[in-house]
């Protein structure tokens, strides 16, 4: 064999044997899975950063809303999608953490089914009753319930949410009991409160922000490590004398396991980009929610901490 036709031969080799070229990201429309109804928390943070992520990546943000099961539907449908980046879960507290630790036999645990990409933003939780009820404080909440045994009721929206866990927790340690009424949504929660057909409930700062400025439902505390800015005179958990019932929601992307790095690391750099910008900022505080967000490894650091926490009880 001549040297020419060697040098050729080797060079067709190698020519097979090299990797191709890595394929653009992103190639289509990206949708975002929104394991909820249309116009809660999470719902609302998603579609103000729309745009700028779409603008970013020259590419559509689709909303998909996927709600059921506690926001396991959406988790597992995202889960089992093609893990190219084109289909996203904008995961919070129930579906990635709460639900899976709930279940004996779960659809999926977080750390095997996602990989996680960057937080979106913590929003402001409260302890809110109807004005009718005849307390102003955490304290003569838990004295009301003692005594009238089975009266007070508590509205849940989802099963498994970290208002459904808030609930929980307050009722644990004020060693308190209620009624939970169950729903699907919030909005149908405040409805009843503003009737009065229920007494209390656990909601984010969003969903009950218009009705405590015009007086129709009360806040009694924000269980976070410090107050909400918009809400001054409103105490913690903490200054209202149950310093363990804390908890935040957090909402972030997630990814299908197995999603390569590059457009992992592409998706969270656009998302933080997102989050910087002013009008993001001031649109996401005027729903009560802090943008915050992380590297991949910061956000996973964040869930491996949060899902130590709330398994420990």
């Amino acid at each position: 064999m001549s040297a020419l036709r060697f040098a050729a031969g080797i060079a067709v080799l190698l020519a097979l044997e090299a990797p191709a070229p890595a394929q653009p990201f992103p190639t289509k429309p990206i949708t975002m899975v929104v394991p909820y109804a249309p116009g809660g928390n999470v719902d609302v943070t998603t579609r103000v950063l729309q745009a700028a992520i779409g603008d970013a990546l020259v590419q559509p943000i689709l909303i998909e809303n996927r709600p059921g099961g506690g926001g396991l539907i959406a988790g597992d449908y995202v889960a089992r999608s093609e893990p190219d980046g084109h289909t996203l879960l904008v995961g919070s507290n129930g579906p990635v953490i709460l639900g899976p630790l709930t279940m004996a036999k779960p659809a999926y645990q977080w750390e095997q089914a996602f990989a996680p990409v960057s937080s979106l933003a913590v929003a402001t939780n409260l302890l809110v009753v109807r004005p009718s009820l005849p307390v102003k404080s955490v304290q003569q909440l838990v004295d009301y319930a003692r005594a009238n045994p089975g009266k007070l009721t508590l509205a849940t929206s989802t099963i498994a949410s970290i208002n459904h866990f808030l609930g929980e927790l307050l009722k644990l340690k004020a060693g308190i009991s209620w009624t939970e009424v169950r729903y699907r949504g919030n909005a149908l929660i405040i409805n009843d409160l503003l009737a009065g057909h229920v007494d209390a409930s656990f909601l984010q700062l969003v969903d009950a922000a218009a009705h405590l400025q015009s007086g129709k439902l009360r806040a009694l505390a924000v269980p976070g490590k410090a107050r909400a800015p918009t809400l001054p005179d409103v105490p913690t958990m903490a200054e209202a004398g149950f310093p363990d019932v804390e908890g935040v929601t957090f909402n972030g992307i997630f990814a299908p396991r197995g999603t390569p790095r590059p457009v992992v690391d592409r998706l969270s750099t656009t998302v933080r980009a997102a989050l910087e910008k002013k009008p993001a900022i001031d649109q996401l505080a005027a729903l009560g929610s802090q943008a915050r967000g992380s590297t991949p490894e910061e956000f996973t650091a964040f869930l491996q901490a949060e899902t130590k926490k709330w398994g420990a009880w």
